[in-house]
């Protein structure tokens, strides 16, 4: 049967009905379209209005120092440029930019940087190293100058996301081409969403009676990580898909991929969630995102459809080869590499950062600063504001303490296996789930001239604990006994009786001492005397009894006195448990204490901040060392 709808089927009452309800689909339509375009436009402008990723605080490390003779390349000293944040574009927005001519490296520091438009440099080089360095305001060569301090992390909120932003011509040709292989070959073709792929996904979704998947291009992603939840639903979808229209009519494709770039969540490294290629190159290769090689940006990339798989890839090395192969093949298949170059990148060993003690990133000195900053700023201005706080660390003392920290416990497990070993078969025969205790450490590391931090390691696993250990009050034991000597000889130099000295002698012998109606029985190390000793023997060799003798000798509330005016903790007792370090303090406390004796009794305020400059380049905050006399020179 056939029907003709000619123009008296229009003006019929049959006609007139299809007419007004196509009409009344099209205005209700359009008007939800419009609706949702109005909401998701306002949206996109609340949420990515400004620049998006800039305004957080960032932690730099103290300024490093090149000197005429240093081993370094020139390609190593641009690659630590990079690391802080300078260009080889002429940016004069950013901290500084360099140019490299031959031989010839010249650096100049922007007005953001920490020298504020200063400390411009022109470095020749000979070889692998340093040959003279000139100062470019006077032309004049110095033997070493200060450069450019490192990032070490941008600061972070409750949720502990960790990102380090990056333009989109930060990011290495393999890298790119690594995401598009991965996840949306045609992003720079589509206007949003891919239909071939929105069709191929919806036949599968059919045929298996499944949810909407594998369509999403970059920008939906973007979409869904900005704006919406992960529950697969042709209605989420829908949204998506127009806030991916609207992304393309409001950004460049370049501007979009950048936003996808820095957003991306790409795992846990320790306790924190790494989002964009920036952090990732650095958490988990600990490199620049420029510096990322073929192998390594097809790890990066292929991450993203199993982040929490595949973030624990230095744990499960074969985790980290199926990511990278997957995306090679990828890359091979689009015709980004061939596959000989595929073949070569699979055979290069993946050199991943391990996550556990991330001593290069300094965790516990970054929360310790950032506890410190919250004292003064509020959080949501050290979130929002493009604050530069300069630290005092040493990025290269950081390195070595993490490496220090990390062979010391190996052998400190080493030495206790056997006791570790009777507590697993002691919770086994409980039928406990209690863990092994494993022991703990941490390390400090001061200058003794001004107090500034330099190193500090807060325990061996900050992504297992997060308790900063050298903060913690513990028993120092035998670390305590320089203070009561310093004591004892504190009373020499003040002619105060009875007056002791290096070579006074005390008798080294088992010994039961009576204080407060107790008794108090102290022994020396396997239970070995040496008989009379002088007090310099004393210190020597550590003698526990020797030393409660000369605490005795000298007043165990003097020993407080002096301690307390060295800095340590002000809940000292005066018994004779005191002189072995019975009373609790922190490892930070006790470091301090002993910059007096390196510094002739001047004993340094411990400090890590340097100074906080907004993005104005304004000094918010500036600290400077503080020093007092505590102890005579001859004493010390």
């Amino acid at each position: 049967m056939r029907i003709r709808l000619g123009k008296g089927f229009w003006s019929s009452r049959k006609g007139l009905i299809i007419l007004a309800t196509f009409l009344t689909l099209l205005i209700v339509g359009g008007t939800v379209f419009t609706y949702y375009y109005v909401v998701y436009s306002r949206m996109i402008d609340r949420r990515l209005s400004g620049s998006t990723f800039q305004h957080t605080t960032g932690i730099f490390t103290a300024p490093g120092r090149i000197f005429v003779g240093q081993a370094i390349s020139s390609g190593d000293l641009v690659t630590y440029l990079q690391h802080s944040g300078y260009t080889g574009d002429g940016d004069v927005t950013g901290p500084g930019h360099y140019s490299l001519h031959g031989n010839t490296l010249e650096i100049v520091p922007g007005k953001t940087s920490y020298f504020r438009g200063g400390n411009a440099l022109r470095v020749d080089f000979g070889g692998r190293e340093i040959r003279d360095i000139r100062a470019i305001a006077t032309g004049g060569s110095i033997s070493s100058a200060e450069i450019e301090p490192e990032l070490l992390t941008n600061l972070f909120d409750q949720s502990r996301e960790k990102r380090r932003p990056v333009k989109f011509s930060d990011l290495p040709k393999v890298l790119v081409n690594a995401l598009l292989a991965a996840e949306d070959k045609r992003f720079f073709e589509h206007p949003g969403f891919d239909m071939i792929r929105v069709l191929g996904a919806a036949w599968a979704d059919l045929r298996h009676s499944s949810k909407a998947q594998g369509a999403s291009t970059l920008d939906m992603q973007l979409a869904r990580s900005f704006f919406f939840s992960t529950e697969r639903t042709w209605r989420r979808k829908l949204a998506e898909t127009m806030v991916a229209l609207i992304l393309e009519r409001r950004y460049t494709k370049q501007q979009i991929f950048e936003l996808y770039a820095n957003e991306i969540y790409l795992g846990n490294r320790g306790s924190f969630a790494i989002h964009g290629f920036g952090e990732a190159a650095q958490a988990y290769f600990g490199k620049d995102v420029r510096q990322l090689t073929l192998e390594e940006s097809a790890f990066i990339t292929g991450i993203i459809r199993r982040p929490n798989h595949y973030s624990s890839s230095d744990m499960h090395p074969e985790r980290a080869a199926e990511s990278r192969d997957h995306v090679l093949a990828a890359m091979v298949e689009d015709k980004f590499i061939t596959a000989e170059e595929a073949a070569a990148a699979k055979k290069r060993p993946l050199r991943l950062v391990r996550s556990g003690l991330d001593s290069g990133a300094a965790p516990y000195f970054v929360d310790m600063m950032k506890d410190d900053l919250l004292e003064h700023f509020t959080e949501a201005e050290l979130l929002s504001q493009n604050y530069r706080v300069y630290s005092t660390l040493d990025p290269a003392l950081q390195r070595a303490a993490g490496l220090a920290v990390e062979i010391g416990m190996k052998n400190v497990d080493a030495l206790l296996a056997n006791r570790y070993a009777k507590w697993k078969k002691e919770l086994a025969k409980k039928k406990s789930t209690e863990a092994v205790p494993h022991a703990q450490v941490a390390m400090i590391v001061l200058d003794p001239k001004t107090g500034e931090i330099k190193a500090l390691v807060g325990g061996r696993d900050y992504g297992q604990s997060q308790l900063n250990r050298v903060l913690s009050r513990r028993q120092p034991g035998s670390v305590f006994k320089p203070f009561v000597y310093a004591a004892a000889y504190d009373d020499a130099v003040e002619n105060i009786g009875p007056i002791v000295t290096p070579i006074t002698t005390v008798m080294d012998e088992p010994t039961t001492f009576n204080f407060d109606g107790k008794e108090y029985t102290p022994d020396n190390f396997g239970e070995k005397f040496m008989g009379p000793v002088t007090l310099r023997e004393a210190m020597t060799h550590s003698l526990n009894v020797a030393t409660v003798k000369v605490a005795e000798l000298v007043g165990y509330a003097h020993v407080v006195d002096v301690a307390r005016r060295m800095g340590l903790d002000p809940g000292i007792q005066p018994t004779p448990a005191l002189a072995l370090g019975a009373y609790e303090m922190t490892p930070l406390q006790v470091a301090a204490g002993y910059t007096a004796f390196a510094e002739a009794g001047v004993r340094a305020e411990p400090m890590f901040l340097r100074s906080v400059v907004s993005g104005d380049g304004s000094v918010l905050a500036h600290n400077e060392p503080h020093t007092r006399q505590v102890l005579d020179p001859r004493v010390a």
